[in-house]
């Protein structure tokens, strides 16, 4: 039997004087939340209404009604311009930092310009050391996007199918805009600009036509292990773990890192370069090799210390924003064309490039 509890508000008060008995009650503060529409779940407004006819509108199929075309498109084409862009792989945040931003544009301070610490005796005062803010780099965001039209003609000829198809090529064509942004930054060679010459390493210039192969693989590390500060001196530790290329050298690249052991070259009184055992020491040398056709459709390889080379700066994620229809739209009142605005916000720069080596090579790799 199930019992009925009588539960009372509780009331409060405050004394105001405790020989007169005076007490008053404190009323509670009511507060109030304006409430908007992204708050409330989906299929219904701010006020409770129902915004999509769920026997008119099916959004787990593929095909939908023309009659309720306007409901089907607001939400279902959101749902394919979404499974559009996650579905498209991309391979830049295996090597890329990926960082929120509120700013039209991010400043980054080079590493290590400080230098080491020293030695403080006792009694003696700390010393006071420059930092030199203007050595930096600023990354600016921007805006890149569509906008769809869909006709009268498109409705009321059942073409909504071909209309579906357009967010998710949309949707894939932001994730590939995003993945050949990045590319276009690694493979410019006006990028790079250290070298031993001006005290950035002990070996060269961290970007040349660098022919893929065992010596070219050892002056790429050599640039990048020695990578110091130009005014402290510090070493800045760089470890290579990441090597991009091409589908055309992949094969060579698969051949001299992922191979455990090596062949010999020669006769068998023949001297070997790097002693006389059959065991690869290049087996192994970066943990992650990515192969990218936007990357190049040559000879060309890139290698460096992921997520400290390039840094993506996403300012908000890809949205779809649709156009009033009705006496409020203007464009429908005039053509009888709906408007679907796609827009995605990010930047994306080199943020520091003693961290990676550029070999803009268009020669075959060699075997040395």
């Amino acid at each position: 039997m199930a019992i009925k509890e009588n539960i009372q508000a509780t009331t409060v008060f405050k004394v105001l004087d405790v020989q007169a008995g005076r007490i008053e009650e404190v009323k509670p503060e009511v507060k109030r939340t304006n409430l908007t529409e992204d708050m409330i779940p989906f299929p219904r407004d701010r006020r409770g209404r129902i915004t999509v006819d769920p026997e008119k509108v099916d959004l787990t199929e593929a095909e939908l009604s023309t009659y309720n075309f306007p409901d089907a498109l607001r939400v279902g084409l959101q749902v394919d311009l979404f499974t559009g862009y996650n579905e498209t792989p991309v391979t830049y945040p295996q090597f890329v930092r990926v960082v929120n931003s509120d700013k039209q544009q991010e400043e980054y301070l080079f590493d290590a310009a400080i230098g080491l610490p020293g030695i403080v005796n006792e009694g003696q005062p700390y010393p006071e050391i420059g930092t030199n803010f203007d050595s930096g780099l600023i990354i600016k965001n921007a805006k890149r996007g569509y906008i769809i039209p869909v006709t009268e003609e498109m409705q009321r000829f059942d073409q909504v199918g071909k209309v579906r198809e357009i967010p998710d090529l949309l949707g894939r064509a932001m994730r590939r805009g995003e993945e050949q942004d990045v590319m276009n930054i690694i493979t410019t060679a006006a990028n790079y600009v250290r070298s031993n010459t001006t005290g950035d390493n002990d070996e060269g210039a961290n970007t040349a036509a660098t022919t893929f192969s065992a010596t070219g693989l050892i002056t790429a590390f050599n640039v990048l292990r020695t990578m110091k500060d130009r005014t402290s001196g510090q070493y800045l530790n760089v470890s290579p773990d990441t090597l991009i290329c091409g589908p055309k050298l992949w094969w060579a690249v698969n051949q001299l890192l992922n191979g455990a052991t090596g062949s010999r070259q020669g006769g068998n009184t023949t001297n070997e370069v790097y002693g006389t055992s059959t065991i690869n020491s290049f087996f192994n040398a970066v943990s992650t090799i990515i192969v990218s056709p936007e990357f190049s459709s040559s000879y060309a390889w890139w290698m460096g210390q992921s997520k400290r080379a390039v840094t993506f700066q996403r300012v908000d994620p890809i949205t779809m924003m649709v156009e009033s229809m009705g006496s409020q739209s203007e464009n429908y009142f005039l053509r009888d064309v709906i408007r679907y605005r796609v827009r995605n916000w990010y930047g994306v720069g080199m943020r520091d490039d003693r961290f990676a080596y550029f070999s803009s090579s268009s020669a075959a790799p060699l075997v040395a």
